[in-house]
């Protein structure tokens, strides 16, 4: 994963000055490091002066010359890469009759000189120094000169009524000079045109994905702004400027001479449809294919169900034939991208996941079916987030049509529900977010968390990192309140799968969850059930599963309890030998009951676990840390009342236990002496910040408003004993301080009021 991360620290410099306005004053704005570029390491500053920022290391620029990039950049690039109604929006945004010459400097493909010339405005020409330039002048027939505008000596005694330059300027080291260069192509009253990206984005709050791509690492020299573009193109003498910020990029228009009315927006979508249309005709198929997925995306988005539904036929075609995904097959769809070894949109076109989410909103206004509806966005789902975990800087469409699909799977998945509920085990919202392959004769984990607000802790990363090291296939089973949130898993170094379900039920339904929708897992060596309610211990770790993988019974847990029955506590749960086998364990699982309340899921699940296991399905089980092997002389009853995972916590730790209940920490629910716990945190590998940030996240509501921790101590029964006085948590101490100090600025605020309140009753 590239990682982005602002900061205030000064690093040493290389580029003294800003290059578009050549001050030295600058301040720290932000790092990158991306382990898989040559360029691993980048630092980025604000110029004091005119906002932009710029890279300030030696070499930050890789191009688009390095090996094996060109030659395959050009299918992505044609299929859905090139924003085509994003470069013609400032063309088409000039308020008078289209006609003249027009230069594109830096043309790409071609797609704007092939656009004005089969519109028949006038002479386009286009200069790209890229080999795929030479591969869209041979594709659309128009004329690109492979050089720069300095070195194109057969071009300096034309002028051109619109020079255009799209995203080039900031690929250039001395920005003035280019738009010196390029200026002295344009008649006296011609106009010049651009977009680079805006520097206005470059914030923490930005979306991730908008932020990778603004930056682009390895490409970018520097991000302008606003001001500083109208600054270098009035130093450039251009007396009439005007840029628009359009959020994440900027509009540009400079001429000599006064400006025509400069449209707002898009200003005439039927031509850009009409041209996408007339390139669906292309001979080759890879420009033909993105034609007509950009023609069916945006007059269904236009609300020109016509158009969409009268030229999908032809997309759905072309996906079949000449890429051989079938979208009546999505099953076969789906198998082939699971297999994908790398990016290669030669064979794998970078529209399929934004294709499956439009060939799914076609398809509904036709008719189809709602289960139809479903398979298709539920694939592309899992298509778009696999494009962007392989190249998230070139997946922003992707990243942009993902949330919608995942509405619209939301939207159909209530649908389906609402016809007949008693048929569903979970009406809860959910769906593949990233397949694991196949987990046949591994060691899989289904790892249940909860996470508030859709992000998730860095102790929830820490521990699925730390068991991705013990060599085990992990399936994040990730429980949101949104499910159509962005979720970033490219955190995870390595994680197998991600499915995410709409909170609820707690995670004896998110297991279950995980088991419909991947039956495959019970194919696995062992699986293993973990939820987020523990801290891992890192350090412990391997010890722990050299234990576990040792055992021999069929269900494995790390702990057990007698109180109110004997069971295995679930926090750590793994299945092997027979339990896989099982098709009663198996039907367990998947039609596992959706309960709200936690008290009830204890009682249902936890508890009756073991009794099942043994009595119902004939399995063996084993507590690696059961009562007799940790206190082989005591007595039943000295530990038949004992939440042993609580109590006796920093013993189990000692003996190699690698799990400590979060709720201990947090809430402390039976007095245990936990004063130490940060010395026990450090010597075994886990982070003590990292636990309290995980401490204070938002917790799964719940209905009775109870909190019992997942072992269900807090369950009562009349034979249950009063609970002692509790002794607070360190969080809980901080808490309360701080609500201490909101108190008594509030009694100091009354005893104002008063005092101020007897003066003026004496006076």
């Amino acid at each position: 994963m590239i990682k982005i991360e602002f900061t205030d620290k000064i690093v040493p410099s290389h580029v003294k000055s800003c290059p578009m306005c050549r001050a030295e004053s600058k301040t720290a704005l932000l790092s990158i490091n991306d382990p898989s570029s040559d360029v691993p390491n980048l630092s980025m500053s604000k110029c004091d002066a005119c906002g932009t920022c710029y890279f300030t290391d030696p070499d930050p620029v890789l191009g688009y010359n390095y090996s094996g990039f060109e030659q395959n950049y050009w299918y992505n690039y044609v299929q859905n890469g090139a924003g085509i109604s994003a470069m013609l929006e400032p063309i088409l945004a000039i308020d008078r009759p289209r006609q003249g010459s027009l230069l594109d400097i830096g043309c790409g493909f071609g797609f704007v000189p092939h656009f004005w010339n089969s519109m028949s405005f006038g002479e386009a020409i286009g200069l790209e120094m890229s080999s795929y330039g030479i591969v869209g002048a041979e594709k659309l027939g128009v004329t690109i000169v492979p050089k720069y505008y300095s070195e194109a000596v057969e071009l300096h005694e034309k002028q051109f009524d619109y020079v255009f330059s799209s995203e080039v300027i900031e690929h250039v080291e001395d920005p003035e000079a280019f738009v010196k260069e390029i200026s002295a192509a344009l008649t006296d009253d011609g106009i010049l045109i651009m977009t680079t990206p805006s520097a206005s984005v470059l914030t923490p709050s930005s979306d991730y994905l908008v932020l990778l791509a603004t930056l682009s690492p390895g490409f970018h020299f520097f991000v302008s702004s606003a001001d500083a573009m109208r600054q270098l193109l009035r130093r450039c003498g251009f007396d009439h400027v005007e840029v628009k910020d359009a959020g994440h990029r900027l509009f540009v228009w400079a001429s000599k001479v006064p400006l025509p009315t400069i449209l707002e927006g898009f200003s005439d979508w039927p031509i850009y449809l009409r041209y996408l249309e007339q390139l669906s005709e292309n001979s080759d198929n890879h420009v033909a294919g993105g034609a007509l997925y950009r023609v069916v995306k945006d007059s269904f988005n236009l609300g020109m169900f016509d158009i969409a539904e009268r030229l999908y036929p032809r997309f759905k075609k072309i996906a079949a034939d000449f890429y051989d995904f079938d979208f009546d097959n999505v099953d076969y769809v789906l198998r082939r991208l699971r297999t994908r070894p790398a990016l290669d949109n030669q064979v794998y076109p970078s529209w399929l996941g934004c294709g499956l989410l439009y060939a799914g909103s076609v398809e509904a206004r036709l008719g189809a079916s709602l289960e139809r509806q479903i398979s298709l966005y539920s694939a592309a789902i899992e298509v778009m987030e696999q494009e962007i975990e392989l190249a998230a800087q070139f997946a922003g469409e992707a990243a942009y049509f993902l949330k919608i699909a995942k509405q619209r799977h939301k939207d159909v998945f209530a649908q389906l529900i609402a016809q007949d509920p008693t048929t569903a085990p979970d009406m809860n919202h959910f769906y593949i977010l990233k397949h694991p392959g196949n987990l046949k004769g591994r060691d899989v984990c289904l790892y249940a968390a909860y996470a508030p607000k859709s992000k998730m802790t860095k102790s929830i990363l820490a521990a699925v990192n730390a068991l991705i090291a013990q060599d085990i296939d992990v399936i994040l089973c990730l429980a949101v309140e949104d499910t159509t949130a962005d979720f970033f898993i490219t955190e995870f170094d390595g994680l197998a799968g991600v499915i995410v379900r709409e909170n609820g039920g707690y995670d004896f339904s998110t297991w279950g969850c995980g088991t419909r929708l991947l039956p495959e897992c019970f194919d696995a060596r062992r699986l293993f059930f973990i939820n987020d309610s523990v801290f891992v211990m890192p350090d412990l770790l391997p010890t722990f599963f050299e234990k576990v993988r040792s055992g021999t019974a069929d269900i494995i847990a790390a702990t057990e309890s007698f109180q109110h029955q004997h069971h295995v506590q679930s926090y750590f749960l793994t299945l092997q030998g027979s339990a896989l086998q099982s098709d009663a364990l198996k039907n367990y699982w998947r039609t596992i009951e959706t309960l709200s309340n936690k008290s009830e899921v204890v009682r249902a699940h936890e508890l009756k676990l073991l009794a099942r296991a043994k009595e119902d399905w004939n399995l063996g089980v084993q507590s690696i840390f059961g009562m007799q092997t940790i206190f082989p002389q005591a007595a039943f009853e000295d530990y038949a009342l004992l939440n042993i995972s609580h109590t006796y916590w920093d013993y189990l730790v000692s003996c190699g236990l690698p799990f400590v209940k979060v709720e201990l920490f947090r809430d402390n629910p039976v007095a245990a002496n936990i004063l130490h716990w940060r010395k026990v945190f450090a010597d075994h590998g886990a982070s003590v910040s990292d636990a309290l940030e995980h401490m204070a996240a938002p917790r799964s509501n719940n209905p009775d408003g109870e909190q019992p921790s997942q072992d269900g101590e807090s369950i009562q029964t009349e034979a249950a004993p009063a609970k002692p006085k509790v002794q607070k948590s360190e969080l809980q101490y901080v808490l309360s301080d701080i609500n201490r100090v909101r108190l008594n600025a509030r009694k100091r605020k009354k005893l104002r009021k008063a005092s101020k309140d007897v003066s003026k009753d004496v006076s």
